[in-house]
Parts: structure tokens; sequence; C-alpha cells
């Protein structure tokens, strides 16, 4: 029985990870547009830090990555804390050929513009630089960095040629982020003040030498902290109308069944969706493993390897309606599962095809009735020489049908439970909010981040080096608003524990 529910287990997990990987697998934008007229249209990436992190992963990886570049510069922090006010803005730029290192462009606001300058003259009389201007604009041209001083901005660039293209950017209106006409539509939707804010071309990151646009070409992500929250708002811009249409969820479609459960999941048109995220990763290189696959097809291999069914085939249909999965991770390493849909036409017919499937793999499929409703159960007796009977039964899945509902679970238990106390689970702010939810992943990371690190020792590595960041996390909430004018909204909610 442990070995069967390990392998259901398995299965499941596709289930989040392609969820996730479909709604979060790309980031969002970056600056207010006094800081956007400096950064030119063709930028890959854009991020802007409003207010310094004072805690969390978000500190944590930013203090590695300002700290790297200052390290390059030949600067420190306790040298331009002095003078450098918040909104630090990055941005990075594709190169024509291979680039030695990145192209990329940095706008600092000054709260002290003469002690800036003050520092500017002292590094460059110990270093080797030329004198150039651009639109009566002096610049220092040195060995990998060229500065600009605009009133109470540096802009500080890689090469002469991204300095020059972001001060033409400001000119021409036209030319630069700020009146990009995505940015326009998606920035007022977004959070008014958020932490930071990152802006992202997926185009650029998109497969060469491919005939059609991909999924989404545009990201502009606001992300903001909030007492023991980081909050990731994000809006994605598709290249054409999406081809599913879906209805927002009921909450009460959810599963609010104690005890507090490891992992929910719930949308609609799972089979489709699947579909549509293989072919939309095909698109962008980051979507494949190191060897060329799809990395949503991989994975799925991965991790069902073990298990005698086709889940594109035989278990995604059954979801081809709105779904909810609940799963709940047990003292005894098993885990226990709620599956609930809408029926279908083809809902008979696939149910067969799993109780066929049940009795080539040597279990009884027995019709029950539980609580006056017909339940039908995949049984079989194994032995089990450490009992005193020698035998165990091994559930593999029971499954009725109320109403317009098909529910499976795993166990007659989980199916009726004999208490029915309810626990929220929920962020508040998404039970007070009145916008619509087309879909949402929840996972209890603690519980789940014991499980998938045994599997995959990676996640414990990860753990190590953002410092026991992933241990701190307790919750975590991916929202899918659905698609509105061609702007796909999300937002994924990172709850860490209190200290």
């Amino acid at each position: 029985m442990q070995r069967h529910q390990r392998s259901l287990w398995s299965s499941f997990l596709v289930f989040i990870l392609c969820w996730l990987v479909l709604t979060c697998g790309q980031p969002a934008f970056a600056a207010d547009g006094d800081d956007l007229v400096f950064v030119p249209r063709q930028a890959q990436s854009v991020l802007k830090l409003n207010q310094y992190p004072s805690s969390g992963l978000l500190r944590f990886f930013w203090e590695r990555f300002w700290t790297s570049q200052l390290t390059y510069w030949g600067w420190s922090w306790s040298e331009i804390n002095a003078w450098v006010g918040e909104g630090v803005t990055v941005a990075q730029f594709p190169c024509p050929e291979a680039c030695q290192t990145p192209r990329r462009l940095w706008i600092l606001p000054l709260k002290r513009p003469e002690a800036a300058t003050a520092f500017l003259e002292t590094y460059w009389q110990a270093h080797p630089f030329e004198t150039q201007f651009y639109q009566n604009i002096p610049l220092q041209v040195g060995n990998g960095l060229v500065t600009a001083r605009l009133g109470n901005r540096l802009l500080l660039a890689s090469d002469v040629e991204t300095m020059t293209t972001s001060l033409g950017s400001a000119v021409t209106g036209d030319g630069n982020l700020a009146g990009l006409a995505f940015y326009q539509r998606a920035r007022p939707q977004l959070d008014a003040q958020p932490t930071a804010l990152y802006y992202a071309n997926l185009q650029s990151l998109s497969s060469e030498n491919r005939e059609l646009a991909p999924t989404y070409d545009r990201l502009l992500v606001a992300i903001k902290t909030q007492n023991n929250e980081l909050h990731l708002q994000t809006l994605l811009h598709r290249t054409s109308d999406p081809t599913l249409t879906s209805t927002p969820l009921d909450l009460e479609f959810l599963r609010f069944q104690a005890p507090m459960p490891t992992v929910v999941i719930a949308g609609s048109h799972l089979p489709e969706g699947y579909s549509q995220l293989t072919e939309a990763l095909a698109d962008y290189r980051f979507g494949k493993t190191p060897q060329g696959d799809v990395l949503a097809s991989q994975l799925l291999r991965d991790l069902t390897a073990d298990i005698p069914v086709d889940l594109t085939t035989q278990i995604f249909p059954l979801a081809s309606d709105r779904f909810s999965l609940t799963l709940w991770h047990q003292a005894d390493e098993q885990w226990q599962w709620w599956w609930q849909t809408g029926n279908t036409p083809e809902t008979p017919v696939l149910l067969q095809q799993l109780d066929d499937l049940a009795r080539a793999n040597g279990y009884e499929v027995n019709r029950l009735v539980l609580n006056q409703e017909p339940v039908t159960a995949w049984v079989k007796l194994v032995l089990a020489p450490q009992t005193s009977e020698g035998l165990v039964s091994d559930v593999a899945a029971v499954y009725e049908q109320r109403g317009d509902r098909l529910i499976l679970a795993s166990s007659l238990s989980v199916l009726s439970p004999s208490e029915n106390k309810k626990v929220s689970w929920l962020p508040q702010s998404l039970l007070r909010q009145r916008q619509g939810i087309h879909g949402l992943v929840y996972a209890h990371w603690p519980q789940l981040f014991a499980s998938l690190s045994q599997r995959w020792p990676l996640l414990q590595y990860l753990n190590g080096v953002s410092a026991g960041g992933l241990e701190r996390l307790q919750d975590i909430t991916l929202v899918n608003y659905g698609v509105q004018d061609r702007l796909q909204h999300l937002e994924l909610i990172l709850t860490s524990k209190k200290d």
C-alpha cells in the first residue's frame, strides 16, 4: 500500500508542477515613468527596487547581486551608501554577438548629488578613462564602465552604445519603456507602491528561428512585502486571444475539510491546459532541459516512470471541467488525497477504463453503499506478515458521483470523514477581495518541502545557498485571475514563518 500511495502522490504532483509552471513561469515589470524614459525598448529585463528589502529572500538575493556588481566596478556599499537614494533601477540588454560580460544599465537616484560627483571624480582619477559627449552630456568612458550624471540621477552602463542608446531614448518618447503600450495598460492594474517592479521582454527569450510568435511576449511584476507576506502580482501579455474560456471558481468548491491540507490545486480544462503548457514552453529556452526536452513533458516522465497509467489520456480527461485536488501528508509519510470535478459525458467511459485497469493490476472493483450513496472501491488483499492477520487491504482509490460532481479519494475515510470541521487555509486577502479566481495552487510548505527534498536533493542545496530561506517559508499560494484583453493576471503569495 505504501508503494502504491507513493505512486499516486507522484502522479498528482504533476498537477502541482504543471500548474506552477503554467501560471508562474513568467515574470513582470519595473520602474517609475521618470526612470523608464532612460530605458530603451530593446531591454530584455528591468528591475527597480523602490525600497531596500529589510529581510527575507528578496534581501538575500538583492544583496548578492548588488554586492557582486559593486565589486566588479571596484566599489563598496559603504562608499556609496551616503549618496545613493532609494529606487535603484537596473536594465539588461541583448548582445548582437556573444558577450563576455552582460550589457547592463544602472540608474541610481541621488540624495546627495554633490557627494556623488566628488566620489566619481576621485574614482576616475585612479582609473584610465576618456571624456566623450552625447548631446552636450559629458560621459566618462572607462574599461567596462561608462558614467553620466543628469541632475539627481547617475547613469552607469557597461559600454558606450548602451549609454548613448539610453540617453537617446529619453529624448525620443516612443523609443523607451515609459511609452510602451503594454506598460501603460498593465502598470495601473498592479500595486501603486510596490517594493520592487520587474519587466521582461519574453520575445527575446523565445526559441530562435521560430516562424510563429511565442505565447507570451511581455511580462510585468509588482513585488510587495507586507508583514510576513511577499506578494508577486504578475501580468503577462499574450500574443493571441486565449482558446479556452473559464468562469471564476466558487471558493466553496474547494476542500475545507480538517486537518489542514498540505496541497490544494483548483482550476479547469486540465487536458487542454497541459497541452498548451507544453506548446508554450517549447517557445522559450528557459522552458527546456539542458538536453533540449520540454520541461513539462520531462517532469511528467520522471514523476510517473513507475506508474502503469497514461496520465494524459486516462487521468487528465477526468478534469476536462473545473477540478480541485487536496492532499494531506500523514505522519507515517503516507499521502491522502481528495479530488473532485464536474461530470461530463465522457466520465462513464473513462471510469470504466479505470475499472478495467484496476482489475488488470489485481484489484477487485467493489460496488458499495456509503451514506446511502453508491461508491466504487479498488481493493486487493496483500500479504503482511508483521500483522496478526497476515493480510491487509490495499485500497488504490474510491470514487462516487454526487449529482453533477465526480469525487475520487485515496480511502473511504477520506471520502466520507467522520468529522466535518472546516479549516481556513486561504490567505485572508483572497477571502476579502472581489476579484474572481479562475485557478489556485496552495501549499503548506514545511510538510511539502520535507517530502520534496527527499526526492530532489537539489532543494536542500538551494536551501543551504539561501541561508535557510526555503525552510523559513510557511505557505505558498498561487492565484490565476484569468485573462482580460490579452493580459494574463497572476499573483504569487509567499508567507514566511513568524519570528
